[in-house]
């Protein structure tokens, strides 16, 4: 009995799941980054006596949002598609 713990062995999978992993990691780096100079610059323009720069929040906020879109997969994903149009057509062949 083998009680070695390992995920799926296949190369090609591990790869994908890094890359995957790899999207995620950068976009929270990407929002850490966000908040901090947002709020950095926010703070300096109140302290100035100006007003908090809400375009710069939402301008960097609208691009935030459509990076973690992409980083958790919301939008469409090539290689499961290719994969599922993949399995259909063998099905369908098998049919015939």
């Amino acid at each position: 009995m083998n009680t070695t713990f390992t995920s799926d062995p296949t190369p090609e999978r591990n790869e994908y799941l890094m890359k995957i992993a790899y999207r995620r990691v950068r976009f929270q780096k990407h929002a850490i980054v966000y908040f901090i100079v947002c709020s950095v610059i926010s703070l300096l323009c109140l302290i100035e006596g100006g007003k908090v720069p809400v375009d710069l929040w939402w301008a960097w906020g609208i691009g935030l949002g459509i990076h973690g879109i992409v980083a958790y997969g919301f939008v469409f994903d090539e290689r499961k598609a290719t994969e599922d149009e993949y399995r259909k057509l063998i099905r369908e062949e098998n049919k015939a």
